[in-house]
């Protein structure tokens, strides 16, 4: 592919977030949306209409992969199909930028990243907090010595869906939507990979706690306790209900300096540890700290998707690869499996 070219793009599932990767295919200069597979076709039709496209809607998915003029696709179904159809994607020779989940086995994780290397395409992960300008920042400041040597970081997901909402139908359900510390948590994995690097031993306590009309059949609250290969250690936090505001929190403890979510410490800062100091630290923009709305600074979802599109045109290697979406997944599988024996795992590792 020229690299002038616009990468025609194909979109698995146009329900909730499809729909915010469709605006978001149709808003790149360098993409063109050229074809929609949802079995519901009145429902892509009518997300088409209101977006002013000519895609074709496809009701077979070996339909769209079978077309000559799709570059990639962007893969936004339920999470339980995103197994078979990336398979299914990489075998026809398309680009995909896959939603976390990677699929809901490990099993299909690993046919993922198989396909992918047998087939020699791009397949970029959905996880877009790595983007993220806080955690650009973060990244920048590691990179710089000037937190010195990480010690800590943590990590919480903390997302007030009530229980009476017909979300749960779904997203409750092990078969269909894999588990809340694969859809939520995920994020807080991936990102604390992107600064510590591989995890080599997870623990976790996970339960149900709060009521719903649905109830969830895994966790709706979770600890995970992490030991990274290099010595840091790090903890994520689930929980789903809770009387709070979505809340997304990044925190990190090096030997030189801490950042918790936008106030960062340095220790070149004169008396920060003495009483009535506790505000004398730097300040970075509010706007950073996540905060779950779509086209806002801190939800990097457009970003994500131009990163993906910009990786296939200029022919570059994928920002998260599958073998990344494949450790944060293995990750994700180890805390289930010590939730449930009770003790540390290893997460298997590519």
């Amino acid at each position: 592919m020229d690299a002038k070219e616009r990468v025609r793009v194909g979109l698995i599932g146009s329900g909730w977030i499809g729909q915010h990767h469709g605006a978001n295919i149709m808003a790149n200069p360098h993409a063109e949306l050229v074809g929609v597979f949802n079995p519901d076709t009145e429902q892509a039709k009518a997300f088409l209409l209101r977006g002013g496209s000519s895609a074709t809607v496809h009701k077979d998915l070996d339909e769209l992969l079978k077309r000559s003029d799709v570059d990639a696709v962007v893969i936004a179904s339920p999470n339980a199909a995103h197994g078979s159809q990336a398979v299914a994607a990489a075998q026809a020779g398309k680009h995909i930028y896959l939603e976390k989940p990677m699929a809901i086995t490990l099993e299909d994780c690993r046919k993922i990243v198989g396909a992918v290397r047998k087939a020699g395409v791009i397949c970029d992960m959905g996880y877009h907090r790595r983007l993220n300008p806080l955690a650009q920042h973060a990244r920048s400041l590691i990179a710089a010595g000037s937190l010195g040597d990480l010690v800590l970081a943590e990590s919480d997901y903390f997302h007030h869906i009530p229980g009476d909402l017909p979300i749960w139908a779904w997203a409750g359900k092990k078969d269909i939507a894999g588990t809340p510390i694969h859809g939520g948590t995920g994020h807080n994995i991936d990102l604390l990979r992107f600064f510590c690097g591989e995890v080599a031993e997870v623990s976790c306590f996970r339960d149900i706690r709060m009521p719903r009309t649905i109830q969830v059949e895994t966790e709706d609250i979770a600890i995970i306790n992490l030991r990274f290969e290099n010595g840091i250690l790090g903890r994520v936090g689930l929980f789903l209900g809770p009387i709070l505001p979505f809340t997304f929190t990044l925190r990190l403890f090096g030997t030189r300096g801490s950042l918790d979510n936008n106030r960062l410490w340095l220790e070149s800062m004169p008396r920060f540890d003495e009483p009535g100091h506790e505000k004398d630290f730097i300040r970075l923009p509010e706007a950073w700290v996540a905060d779950n709305v779509q086209g806002g600074v801190s939800e990097t979802w457009k970003q994500c998707m131009d990163t993906f599109i910009d990786d296939v045109r200029l022919k570059r290697p994928a920002f998260n690869d599958a073998v990344s979406g494949f450790n944060t997944a293995a990750v994700c599988f180890a805390a289930l499996q010590a939730a449930a024996d009770g003790k540390t795992v290893r997460p298997e590792r590519l």
